[in-house]
């Protein structure tokens, strides 16, 4: 599959341009900028480029659709911002321990804060002090719309979403680096329980992140984006520790090709095969992936039994259950009860993500002549 076309060699272009602060290179003919604007999405780095779009001449119907866009990112971006410092006041008053994690530390390096867009807000906290920061968010109105394998994820209307992680991966998956955050953090000098992650750790816990992603459901070019920029303005990296770290690890050759890879779309210079074929991925993906990857895996798992696939989303191992709820690692025999739990919690407040998902498995199966 061969997704470097005119749409996505002049969107990474465009990129370029901006995070730089260069000049912004003319559209080339024949552009079909329905078909652009789609894949920015898509790549959620709509927002790094919507001030250069605007710059130039391209379709009303798309020039209203970015107006929209970017006014809508903007207020939800300021609210939220708005939102976390009224819960930061909280969490210090409860003597809760919190850091910053992934978009909320990375958008301070883009040119302007509100191109990096963020789904939602990450947040690593001291666990112990679970019960205390849940009567917080309750408090404040929002709704725990589920407690994943290593975080708990809060909801409040029209669109404020925290994603408060206990641990930074999941222990059971098949990617799951062990390493410490809070041991090289430094204490905000203000903010008494807020901690700032270490930039070394910073650097490896973001390529971490990306190779979880990349190896389960793929990842789009926003990750390498983020890459670009962290090395280039960050110079507290300590590289030769990052290194070591991610040899430990055994992604370093993950992580060298991606660099460079960045280095090159980004900087300049030429690209390996093998960057190609990881470039022309990420651009087949949105910017946390595509479902039918981990579909058609889980499906060979299960000797291609669609029944078997579905039986496991309904009903995960005890394991992924013990995960998120950590009652049951003292009253396993809870299990059954909270099966019907996790069913209701999950049809209720994301009944559009289970049909979505069920579509998606319908439109793959008709296209493989199942």
């Amino acid at each position: 599959m061969n997704n470097l076309t005119l749409e996505s060699e002049y969107l990474i272009k465009l990129i370029k341009n901006v995070i730089n602060e260069e000049e912004i290179s003319p559209a080339p003919e024949g552009m079909d900028w329905k078909s652009f604007i789609d894949l920015a999405k898509k790549q959620q780095v709509y927002s790094v480029i919507a001030e250069a779009l605007e710059k130039l001449n391209i379709p009303k119907e798309q020039k209203q659709q970015l107006t929209l866009y970017s006014q809508n990112e903007l207020l939800r971006m300021l609210a939220m911002k708005s939102e976390f410092e009224e819960i930061e006041q909280e969490l210090n008053e409860k003597e809760i321990k919190y850091m910053l994690l992934k978009g909320s530390v990375l958008r301070q390096y883009y040119p302007k804060e509100k191109m990096r867009q963020m789904s939602d807000m990450d947040i690593l906290y001291d666990f112990e002090k679970r019960d205390s920061l849940l009567k917080i968010m309750k408090k404040r109105g929002y709704r725990l719309t589920a407690t994943c394998e290593n975080s708990d994820d809060f909801f409040k209307e029209p669109f404020y979403t925290f994603e408060w992680h206990r641990e930074l991966f999941f222990k059971e998956a098949k990617f799951s680096p062990r390493f410490d955050l809070w041991e090289k953090s430094v204490q905000d000098s203000e903010k008494p329980y807020k901690y700032h992650i270490d930039p070394t750790q910073h650097f490896v816990y973001t390529i971490c992140h990306m190779f979880k992603h990349f190896i389960t459901n793929g990842c789009g070019i926003r990750f390498l984006c983020d890459i670009y920029l962290l090395l280039k303005n960050d110079k507290d990296i300590d590289m030769e520790s990052a290194k070591k770290q991610l040899e430990d690890i055994e992604i370093y050759d993950f992580a060298k090709n991606v660099i460079e890879l960045s280095q090159s779309i980004f900087f300049g210079g030429e690209i390996s095969d093998v960057q190609r074929e990881i470039l022309d991925f990420m651009l087949s993906n949105g910017v946390y992936g595509i479902f039918i990857i981990d579909y058609k895996e889980k499906l060979e798992e299960y000797s291609n039994s669609k029944f078997k696939y579905l039986f496991y989303r309904l009903f995960p191992p005890k394991k992924k259950m013990k995960a998120e709820y950590k009652i049951l690692e003292k009253k396993p025999f809870l299990l059954p009860i909270y099966y019907f739990v996790r069913l209701f919690t999950k049809f209720r407040y994301n009944s559009s993500k289970a049909k979505n998902e069920l579509k998606q498995i319908k439109n793959i199966d008709k296209n493989n002549g199942g």
